[in-house]
C-alpha cells in the first residue's frame, strides 16, 4: 500500500468489517464502499480483487490485534489504543515498513531485537483469552477506522514498559505515561 493512502485504507477497513457486521456497534460508521473510493485507493499497477482486499484487510487486522494482545492486554483501553496507534504511526513513517503486518513483524527473525517483544521473545505467541483478544480486535478496528485519536500519544512511534530503561529513550521526546507504558516520538519525524 502506498504511503499516504493508509486513511483511505482505513476506510476500506473499517468499511469492509462494519458492513460484515464485525465491528461492535459502537465502532461502526456509515462508510459506504463505493467504485469512486476504490478507484482513488487503487491504481492499476496494484489492483487487487475484492476478495484480495478483503483478505489484506483481514490479515492487518489480525497483525494488529495481536501486537495489542500481546503488548497491553493489561492496560486500560486508552494503553491499548495507543500502542494500536503507535503502529500505524509507523505504517504512516517513511522509515519503517508501509504494512501493519510489516511494522508488528519487523525483525522478528532477530532474537529480542525486534520491534515488538512478543513477535521475537522466543516464546510462541498464543491467545488464552478469547475476551481479551476480542477486545484488541475492537481497538484495532476502532484506531484503524480513525474514531480513536490520543492526541497525548499524537505522532508517537516508540513505546517501553515502565519497568525497562532502553537506550534510544533518551535520544527521543517523551510524550505521555498511560498504563505500564512511556510513549515517545522522535525529534524532527526521523531517527535522532
Amino acid at each position: 500500500m502506498a504511503r499516504g493512502t493508509h486513511a483511505i485504507g482505513s476506510i476500506i477497513i473499517g468499511a469492509i468489517f462494519g458492513l460484515a457486521g464485525i465491528l461492535p456497534v459502537h465502532a461502526q460508521d456509515d462508510v459506504i464502499l463505493t467504485a469512486d473510493l476504490l478507484s482513488d485507493y487503487v491504481s492499476a499497477d496494484d489492483f487487487l480483487t475484492t476478495q484480495e482486499r478483503k483478505d489484506l484487510a483481514a490479515n492487518e487486522v489480525h497483525c494488529l490485534a495481536q501486537a495489542v494482545y500481546h503488548e497491553a492486554r493489561g492496560e486500560p483501553e486508552s494503553g491499548q489504543w495507543a500502542v494500536a496507534s503507535v503502529i500505524l504511526n509507523r505504517v504512516e513513517n517513511r522509515a519503517y515498513p508501509d504494512s501493519v503486518c510489516s511494522v508488528v513483524f519487523q525483525n522478528a527473525h532477530l532474537a529480542n531485537r525486534c520491534q515488538f517483544s512478543f513477535a521475537c521473545d522466543g516464546s510462541r505467541p498464543r491467545v488464552r483469552s478469547a475476551s481479551h483478544y476480542k477486545v484488541a480486535q475492537e481497538v484495532g478496528m476502532a484506531v484503524t477506522a480513525g474514531k480513536i485519536f490520543i492526541p497525548e500519544v499524537g505522532s508517537a512511534t516508540h513505546y517501553h514498559a515502565t519497568y525497562v530503561h532502553p537506550r534510544w529513550a533518551r535520544t527521543m521526546e517523551k510524550m505521555k505515561k498511560i498504563g505500564l507504558h512511556i510513549f515517545y516520538r522522535t525529534y524532527g519525524g526521523g531517527w535522532s
